[in-house]
């Protein structure tokens, strides 16, 4: 089945036609397509809820800038939209800012600021559409996002979630790369009161770090070289929501005293500027490094240690959590199959016994990668089955399982010893879950019912296994 073709996420309308292919070469350039239009009319004809942002020209013949921006924020609130205007024209700029405009450039603009302000505008939008995504996700805790799993350390996770978003203090999620410190950052931004509000992250080792402060905090026209207008930070972005500092371990020093001023006053100057800037945020820091051994290490302040590890929350790595396989195996074939239009493929139960040889040491965001590439390629349609998964990193021995197991050597045990281990081991790798079990073992259904009653075998909340 073909896939329908992705529509263009920029959309600009210029009387101009010397603006208009001056604006599409910049942007492809940039790697940015774009569909131009003439007048404001076409453009308002021709949106489609895809766009991500629109360019205007504020005077335009016929419906101008002005107008084209009401219809657009009554019809798709979630499209920026960012005004271009001559210098003479700037009070209407500012009030296109105040109808809801992202922003607004003078012409002559420089290309790079164009560039880059579309870039933001686009971010901005891209976090509304995820904002309203998550708001329909929130339900249970265990359906928020990709973070699934039933283990007794997820549980503990999910129950705090709610806890920490009702609290206005910082939270610091701390974990490995790769274990789902993003989504949780959001699920606890979407259990707040400020869920309506905006979502704005800043990725801290994304950044150079002489452009990071500008990210952050924003900077004033002509603060440095190529600065030709206010550009709004992150931090102005989020006002009345939640700003999420992703990897703050990578920060430099030399930024982290700003940091901890905006963290204890929530104000801080732009770059360039001499106003203090005032801005009501919730934050939500999330680091992979140990903050504690790089304050010994003179690369994190102490103070600002302190400040941010007012909530922390730790997230497990998948090799401690290897029960929630299967509901992440599921959850990811489920969506892949939704992705692709197509049926989802059984799985064979052998597959889950090779997935628990693997250490994961890139967690979730590598499981997901492998059981993707496993789907693509597989051998049959119908059917995914261990083979498909060829290249498995930290696979472990037969002799490192048993040891995991308690079962160094089977010598000398008595049989119904050696039933009930291989029963629950096989219900803890099915995540309880009797039918895929007494499937893996070769057993019918009723008779491992008998057995975990006969053995009493329980789940970590006290009851027979289910």
């Amino acid at each position: 089945m073909s896939r329908p073709k992705r529509r263009t996420r920029l959309l600009i309308a210029d009387d101009d036609s010397i603006t208009r292919r001056v604006l599409s070469n910049a942007f492809e350039s940039a790697g940015i397509s774009s569909e131009l239009y003439e007048n404001g009319e076409d453009l308002i004809g021709s949106i489609h809820d895809e766009a991500l942002v629109c360019l205007l020209d504020l005077n335009m013949p016929g419906k101008g800038g002005l107008d084209c921006l009401s219809e657009i924020k009554e019809t798709y609130p979630m499209i920026e939209v960012i005004m271009l205007t001559s210098v003479d024209r700037a009070a209407e700029a500012l009030q296109a800012i105040r109808n809801g405009a992202f922003d607004y450039l003078t012409k002559p603009f420089d290309p790079n600021e164009l560039i880059h302000t579309v870039q933001l505008a686009m971010q901005a939008s891209q976090q509304a559409r995820e904002n309203q995504d998550l708001r329909q996700a929130i339900s249970m805790p265990s359906q928020i996002l990709d973070v699934k799993g039933s283990s007794p350390k997820m549980k503990r996770v999910f129950r705090l979630l709610d806890r920490l978003g009702g609290s206005e203090d910082l939270v610091l999620l701390t974990g490995e790369s790769g274990t789902g410190k993003t989504l949780l950052a959001k699920a606890i931004h979407q259990k707040s009161l400020r869920r309506d509000a905006p979502f704005v992250s800043v990725s801290c080792p994304s950044l150079p770090r002489e452009l990071l402060e500008s990210e952050m905090f924003g900077h004033e026209k002509g603060a440095f070289s190529g600065a030709i207008n206010r550009r709004l930070g992150r931090a102005d972005l989020a006002d009345g929501g939640t700003l999420f500092l992703d990897e703050i371990g990578d920060i430099p020093l030399e930024l982290q005293a700003k940091l901890l001023t905006f963290i204890q006053d929530k104000s801080y100057f732009r770059v360039g500027g001499e106003k203090l800037v005032h801005s009501d945020v919730r934050l939500v820091a999330a680091t992979n490094r140990d903050l504690r051994e790089s304050v010994e290490k003179g690369m994190f302040r102490e103070d600002l240690y302190y400040r941010l590890n007012v909530l922390p929350l730790e997230i497990p790595p998948l090799r401690e959590r290897l029960e929630d396989l299967p509901d992440l195996l599921e959850h990811f074939v489920s969506r892949f199959a939704q992705r692709q239009r197509v049926k989802p493929p059984r799985v064979d139960p052998s597959v889950l016994v090779k997935l628990r040889q693997s250490s994961w040491p890139g967690n979730i965001r590598e499981f997901e990668n492998v059981v993707i590439r496993a789907l693509t390629l597989r051998e049959r349609e119908d059917i995914l089955l261990p083979e498909d998964f060829d290249v498995l990193s930290g696979v472990k021995s037969e002799t490192q399982m048993q040891d995991d197991a308690g079962v160094s050597s089977l010598a000398g045990k008595r049989l119904d010893e050696i039933e009930k281990a291989a029963i629950e081991q096989t219900l803890a790798l099915c995540g309880n879950k009797k039918s895929a079990a007494a499937k893996m073992l070769g057993i019918a259904e009723k008779s491992i019912y008998n057995k975990v009653k006969k053995y009493g075998l329980e789940t970590d909340e006290g009851g027979a296994s289910s």
